[in-house]
């Protein structure tokens, strides 16, 4: 994409992708709505994580089938190939935040938010992690990252809702001592359901308690009465609607050029969540 035509930041790209089998290694439980699965992909030598938002795919397997031949996949999409298979044998894919990378043992700790069973409706993502066991086998496509931190920028703003929990926890360690004024505005179903994120050293941390109103109502409301004075640029990312709407507040209403917000839509109300 052109800069000339960019409309919004262009995440940054790997010059190689894979996609290469796998095995969950442990699950953990870190907080009622968060889960940290360890995947062990001895495959993934030479793997560098780009940025602290950077996500990778899962493949994971139909129950009772086993994980398809994926050496065919190219490039950062595994859907062309996996949906020329049967489906029967179809693997699924989802796309989750990468916390952490450790290259000695080939080991990815992926963090993904989920809602206790029955309060929202569910994918196939869904469905598969609450099953998962660690010796389970899956399969790992390279995605990207959006989020630089030495960007240059002096006033940031990083928002979202619950299931960008775990990208904004890599924001704001990534940025600590950096010089940057952060304001994280985060908002949730309810309390006490994911750890505390800490406050950045300069800037604000607002948490929103969403309670029955629809996601993104109460967000949009904090963004819009947060004193955001000097924005460089924005990171937002959550339910489609909550990010569409507050990167157009952004840029109508507080004059943030285009090309200096990036806003992604993790999920779709009313549609089941990967």
């Amino acid at each position: 994409m052109s800069t000339a035509l960019a409309t919004t930041v262009v995440p940054t790209e790997r010059d190689v992708h894979r996609c290469v089998r796998g095995t969950v290694g442990a699950v953990v439980e870190v907080a009622p709505w968060l889960r940290r699965l360890t995947v062990r992909v001895p495959d993934m030598q030479g793997y560098d994580v780009l940025g602290p938002d950077e996500y990778v795919g899962l493949v994971m397997p139909r129950p009772g089938a086993a994980l398809p031949d994926l050496s065919s996949v190219r490039g950062p999409n595994p859907r062309p190939v996996l949906g020329a298979l049967p489906e029967a044998v179809r693997p699924d894919v989802r796309w989750y935040t990468v916390r952490g990378w450790r290259p000695a043992t080939a080991e990815l700790d992926l963090e993904i938010v989920l809602h206790p069973a029955g309060e929202v409706a569910e994918g196939p993502g869904a469905t598969w992690l609450r099953g998962v066991r660690a010796g389970d086998p899956v399969a790992v496509q390279t995605g990207s990252a959006s989020f630089v931190p030495d960007s240059g920028a002096r006033v940031r703003l990083v928002a979202g809702d619950e299931t960008a929990y775990p990208a904004i926890a890599g924001i704001l360690e990534a940025t600590q001592g950096r010089g940057q004024a952060l304001h994280v505005l985060l908002e949730v179903g309810r309390t006490g359901v994911l750890p505390d994120l800490p406050t950045p050293g300069t800037g604000s941390l607002t948490v929103v308690v969403r309670g029955d109103r629809r996601t993104g109502e109460a967000l949009l409301e904090a963004v819009r009465a947060a004193d955001l004075s000097d924005l460089d640029d924005a990171w937002v990312a959550g339910e489609q609607e909550l990010a569409a709407s507050v990167r157009r507040h952004l840029v109508t209403e507080r004059g943030v050029a285009r090309t200096s917000v990036y806003f992604c839509a993790y999920w779709i109300l009313g549609r089941p969540r990967g």
